[in-house]
């Protein structure tokens, strides 16, 4: 009898052991506490004035249809920018940049980085997929933006290798800001990818702010959406990345 209750007591003792039945309060409440704060997280870039620069979407002097490389009446190639006029910061050397790329005959496009003496710092060829979708492309560790220096860049849509004055064309200007200590100490302090990104956006730093969300974007489709809403993007926040580039 005695060897029974002992037998019950070992088992009573091992069941409490079990990591299976080790529950203390609260902790499911931790367990999901990250989850919940991620789905309370708004990413929405604040108002910007727009300078004096190119605008979002290709356009310019095509005056017959016969010159258009890409389908008529959709939406045209777009830069992923804050502004109509697409300029935005980074506070990082190699900046990462979005395009809207509609289905085109084009193979190829050419982007090129320039300084404010009009200088190429960049230039190179992307190859262009078939499909519509959004094309990303991380500037090399080769260039480096320099602080406080503005950058005119372009993307050009080769049409027709022969004549290049068909290319479809969108340009931008971004400028490179240091990142200062109140930012840094913020970003050490994000719990989450997704709480830097709201972080970045807050503080009106557009590449940062997309690029960290692109990362999420299959798992944080909401906050990806709604970034791209905030900026006037809706019909561009939809479609899928289409290239594996860095």
């Amino acid at each position: 009898m005695l060897l029974l209750k002992t037998i019950r007591g070992l088992g009573m003792f091992a069941s409490l052991l079990s990591p299976a039945v080790l529950i203390f309060p609260g902790m499911s409440e931790q367990v999901s506490a990250q989850p919940d704060r991620e789905l309370r997280i708004s990413v929405k870039f604040p108002p910007t004035e727009d300078r004096s620069a190119p605008g979002r979407t290709a356009g310019g002097g095509r005056r017959s249809p016969e010159h258009f490389c890409t389908e008529p009446n959709t939406t045209p190639l777009t830069a992923l920018m804050p502004t109509r006029d697409n300029v935005g910061t980074t506070v990082t050397a190699n900046p990462t940049f979005f395009w809207y790329v509609p289905k085109t005959t084009a193979k190829s496009a050419e982007f090129v980085v320039k300084d404010e003496q009009d200088n190429e710092v960049y230039v190179t060829n992307l190859a262009i997929p078939s499909t519509a979708g959004i094309v990303k492309f991380t500037l090399p560790t080769t260039v480096s933006l320099q602080v406080g220096q503005d950058y005119t860049w372009g993307l050009a849509l080769i049409c027709n290798n022969v004549d290049r004055s068909r290319d479809e064309l969108v340009e931008g200007i971004i400028r490179r800001n240091e990142l200062s200590s109140e930012l840094k100490t913020k970003l050490q302090q994000a719990l989450s990818p997704l709480e830097k990104a709201q972080i970045y956006a807050q503080a009106k730093v557009w590449f940062e702010a997309i690029a960290t969300l692109a990362t999420l974007q299959s798992s944080q489709s909401r906050q990806w959406e709604e970034l791209l809403n905030s900026v006037g993007l809706k019909d561009i926040a939809q479609q899928p990345f289409v290239n594996d580039t860095p």
